[in-house]
This record gives C-alpha cells, sequence and structure tokens, in this order.
C-alpha cells in the first residue's frame, strides 16, 4: 500500500474541521460566524478539503439501540487463500447488506467485519454463511458482540475535554419504531449529511417540509445522535491503530475509571467495550509505532492492577458501509 503524503491545513481549515465535528449538517453561514469567516469562504474550504481526500464522509450517526439494532464483529486470519479468491472475500464483505464496517489489518488478525444486526441467533446465521462460503481458507477467527460503543472528536484540531455519545448505548433505552421514509431518510443521511432536505424529498417522494419534520422527530427522539466527519488520517500525518485489551475481574468503578480515561485521551478516537475473547477495542490515531507504544505503555501503568493483555492492529484499510 502506497505510503500517504500528510497535507498542511491553516488554523481556519481545523477550526472548520472541528466544527463539522460538531455537526456536519451545519450551514455555512453557522461554521462561518463560529470560525470567523464568510459563509461563501467556508464551502469553499470546505470543497477543497473533500476534494483532497482528507475528509471522507459527512455523516449522521445513530443510535442503534433505539432501533432495536446492535453491532457485532468478526475478527480472523486466513490462510492458504491465492489473490483471486482473497478478492471474493473482500467484495463479499464490502457489499453486504448488514455491514457497518470491514477493515483490513497488519497484526494478530487479518480482517473484520462489523455487523448490524438485531440478535445474536442473526448473527450465527451470518457466521455460518462466512465459514461455508470461506471456511477452508480461515485460520482461526474470534467474535465480538459490542457493549456499547461512542466515536470521539479528534483533537489535533482544537484541544478541549471531549464528550462521548454512544450510537450503542451502555443501558437499555426504549426502541424506537420507524417507517420505510424514516428509514430512507436516515440511509441517505448516513452517506451525506449535508444532503439538502429538498434533494432527500425528490429521493423518497416527500416535500421537503415533510423531510425536514421527520429529520427534527428523529433527532428528538434519539434516533439521529449527532452528524460528524471521518478523516483519512494518513494524510494529516497520523496511523491507524486498534488496541484490544484483556481485563482482570473489574468492577464497574474500574471500568467507568477506564472509560472516562479513554474519552479524555488525546488520541484515541473509538471505544468499543465488547463480550468476546477480549474486554475492550480502543481506537488510536498515533504518528508512528513508537509513538502508539509510549501511549499504549502509559495506558497499562495507569491501569496496572486492571488490564492483564493487550493486542495492537495497525489498521491498514477501512470501509464505512452503510446499515440502513
Amino acid at each position: 500500500m502506497a505510503e500517504k503524503s500528510p497535507i498542511k491545513l491553516d488554523k481556519k481549515d481545523k477550526l472548520i474541521m472541528h466544527q463539522l465535528e460538531k455537526n456536519s449538517r451545519a450551514s455555512y453561514t453557522a461554521i462561518g460566524k463560529a470560525v470567523g469567516l464568510s459563509g461563501e469562504t467556508v464551502e469553499y474550504r470546505i470543497d477543497r478539503i473533500v476534494k483532497a481526500g482528507i475528509i471522507t464522509r459527512m455523516f449522521a450517526e445513530p443510535n442503534l439501540t433505539r432501533l432495536g439494532l446492535k453491532t457485532y464483529r468478526i475478527y480472523f486470519k486466513i490462510e492458504r487463500i491465492g489473490e483471486k479468491e482473497e478478492e471474493e472475500l473482500i467484495d463479499y464483505f464490502e457489499k453486504h447488506p448488514h455491514g457497518q464496517w470491514f477493515a483490513e489489518f497488519e497484526g494478530e488478525w487479518d480482517y473484520t467485519m462489523r455487523f448490524t444486526l438485531e440478535n445474536e441467533s442473526q448473527f450465527k446465521d451470518e457466521i455460518g454463511k462466512i465459514m461455508l462460503k470461506f471456511g477452508k481458507y480461515i485460520k482461526a477467527k474470534s467474535i465480538a458482540i459490542t457493549v456499547y460503543q461512542t466515536y470521539l472528536p479528534v483533537t489535533y484540531f482544537v484541544e478541549g475535554e471531549r464528550k462521548a455519545i454512544f450510537s450503542t448505548s451502555p443501558k437499555e433505552e426504549k426502541i424506537i419504531e420507524i417507517d420505510k421514509k424514516d428509514k430512507a431518510i436516515l440511509h441517505l443521511l448516513f452517506d451525506n449529511a449535508r444532503m439538502k432536505t429538498v434533494d432527500i424529498g425528490k429521493k423518497i417522494g416527500l416535500s421537503a417540509d415533510a423531510v425536514k419534520y421527520r429529520i427534527n422527530n428523529l433527532t428528538q427522539k434519539g434516533v439521529i445522535n449527532f452528524y460528524t466527519v471521518w478523516f483519512d488520517r494518513r494524510l494529516l500525518g497520523y496511523n491507524y491503530y486498534k488496541v484490544l485489551l484483556w481485563l482482570q475481574h473489574t468492577s464497574k468503578e474500574d471500568e467507568e475509571k477506564l472509560l472516562q480515561y479513554a474519552i479524555q485521551h488525546p488520541n484515541i478516537v473509538f471505544i468499543n467495550r465488547v463480550l468476546g475473547d477480549w474486554d475492550f477495542e480502543l481506537d488510536f490515531d498515533a504518528k508512528d509505532p513508537q509513538e502508539l507504544h509510549k501511549m499504549v505503555k502509559e495506558l497499562r501503568n495507569h491501569f496496572a492492577g486492571l488490564i492483564r493483555d493487550h493486542s495492537t492492529l495497525t489498521i491498514l484499510r477501512d470501509k464505512v458501509l452503510n446499515p440502513f
């Protein structure tokens, strides 16, 4: 995989990207007021950053728990597979109708797939299909069921305290029933948070006002958590790593301390509490393996009586899939 060169951003660019992390559906005028630029200038700068490939997605982040959905992962190590067969495997996962995230690693595991499903029975069926189709190439596999997960804003734009908003909640929540029109809106906003209500309406057969009403309703009911962005961190001078943590027997207080540490850690951008062979997945941005090693060492020293072991995966490439 070819190395990508970091792209320089000025202070205003970083402020704009920070505002997009907070709300990628905000108007150009609103972003401009926050960063001291005109709406036209903000639009120009965002367009330039997108064309440079730094911003890869601007999307609505749903609360899957509200929709009665869970996320499940399968990690696998492959062997004795040809180039053609591996391309078929990748294509299978990248086009999977229940997929949400697919990644290739350097490390203990080669690939992972995150599914969005209603229950463990559906996940069992998906694993069966995978093993039937590709089992002869899979040397080892491991599964992880999400307890809760959250994205976090990066801190190399604007430093400060971060707040976690969970896309899969750590607590029970009332399930919200949505119809086909709501689902279609979520599908479009997941791919493009900045899509205009009039354009959404044309695609799904509703007026712009009806679309606006439905979006507000989905937000008020907690189905849409927030609107944010995802970056190609390699173009910002960072590599992307996943650290798997095995914990000792822990109390709720111990787990909460680890969670709050991770939320406020400037380089952790994703937290996933799981049931499986390990207990936590923490995604780090780091400039190189040495910087990551230092951060993980500090983490382990801080929680010396809590963290039993860890494993590091370098994320070589990944693809977000639309669960709607």
